[in-house]
């Protein structure tokens, strides 16, 4: 069996910035860390096929990812 990882991160500091904005996402809205992975990394991968400029990616992706954990919050009430 083969298994290919393909790594959503290009550099060390890249990928620190992005586990730094999970962390702050989860502590922020009271969610599991490893949930807000989840759905970070999903949104990252959508929004990196199509990005030429990777400087703010984190800032897209925790604005969607929050809106989406907020939505869920909220419909659910």
């Amino acid at each position: 069996m083969v298994v290919v990882t393909i790594s959503l991160y290009k550099t060390e500091a890249e990928k620190q910035q992005h586990l730094s904005a999970i962390f702050m996402l989860a502590r922020e809205l009271g969610v599991g860390e490893e949930s807000v992975k989840l759905l970070y990394e999903k949104e990252l991968q959508a929004l990196q096929e199509h990005a030429q400029v990777r400087t703010f990616l984190s800032v897209l992706v925790s604005r969607s990812v929050k809106d989406k954990i907020l939505e869920r919050v909220f419909s659910s009430m």
